[in-house]
């Protein structure tokens, strides 16, 4: 080269060149995060439930109507209506608790709406159960409390009670725990609860004067009872449309009262109006379900977790 100061130049150049190109490629990249979408709770959804219901049930059966008016001279029923001694009325009035247990199965349905980790919103359900329940206990004859000549015949009583399904409408609120949902919730349930009672006097001859003699009380009631339920859950969200949830509820339907009347007694002739046993039946259930849910509006806002 003619002139050699030049080439040094770019001989210098170029290695400088070199280190830093080498320098920078030594660097370390500063790494971006990338957001990961997650689906919102926000939206409708129906689906399935099965699980277990256990009963909390009390029955209370009690003379009633004109067995609760004044003692005269003839053992109640009689064609005057005359009662019993309230003394004999308590010691007639028993009490009885039942706890039936069995399976459930039903659908649900509801719309969740989600602000920041907050989910709130409501659901509907219905449950078929079937459960039913029997009590029958069998009494001997005693003295009368109020007036020892007098003998309170034996008797048996029966009381059952019957609940074929239920509702129920509540809300929920809670909070999301990357899509794990978890809630408290309450609200009304409706149910048709179906009772009937019988209690049975025994016909005995005529000495001793006994009361109730061939009493037979026979009655039963249906009633669309209104009450109140309570309970938790968690709910899962294991793919974008779907989630399993698994729920405790607490469910008081409140008493039903009903009467049965008189419809025999001996002797056949006609007694008094109004003599009938009063039935007092109270419905309490404890509920555990799993469920399995669809969801129906995905046309929601996505949620970017970093």
């Amino acid at each position: 080269m003619k002139n050699p100061k030049l080439l040094l130049n770019a001989m210098a150049t170029s290695a400088l060149l070199g280190i830093g190109a080498a320098s920078a490629a030594d660097m370390p990249v500063k790494a971006f995060p990338i957001a990961t979408p997650t689906a919102s709770w926000t939206g409708c959804y129906i689906g399935g439930n099965a699980g277990w219901i256990g009963g909390d049930n009390r029955y209370s059966l009690a003379p009633s109507g004109s067995y609760l008016n004044p003692p005269g001279q003839a053992a109640p029923p009689n064609v005057a209506g005359t009662g019993a001694f309230l003394i004999d009325v308590a010691a007639l009035s028993h009490t009885y608790n039942s706890h039936p247990s069995g399976g459930l199965i039903g659908g649900q349905v509801g719309c969740n709406q989600q602000n920041g980790r907050f989910v709130f919103g409501v659901e509907a359900d219905w449950q078929w159960i079937g459960q039913r329940t029997t009590v029958d206990a069998a009494y001997a004859a005693f003295p009368s409390l109020g007036n020892r000549g007098f003998t309170n015949a034996a008797h048996t009583e029966h009381v059952s009670s019957r609940l074929d399904s239920f509702a129920t409408f509540r809300g929920r609120a809670g909070f999301d725990f990357n899509g794990v949902f978890l809630y408290g919730t309450g609200g009304l349930a409706v149910a048709d609860v179906h009772s009937d009672t019988n209690v049975t006097f025994a016909a005995v001859p005529f000495r001793g004067n006994p009361v109730f003699n061939g009493a037979v009380h026979i009655g039963s009631d249906s009633q669309i009872r209104v009450g109140w339920v309570v309970g938790a859950g968690a709910e899962y969200a294991f793919a974008p449309n779907w989630s399993v949830k698994a729920e405790y509820l607490y469910v008081d339907l409140g008493t039903q009262s009903f009467r049965s009347p008189l419809v025999a007694a001996v002797p056949p002739a006609a007694v008094g109006p109004g003599y009938n046993w009063n039935s007092s039946v109270r419905e309490r259930d404890n509920i555990v379900r799993v469920g399995l849910n669809y969801k129906l509006d995905w046309a929601t806002p996505v949620v970017a977790k970093y």
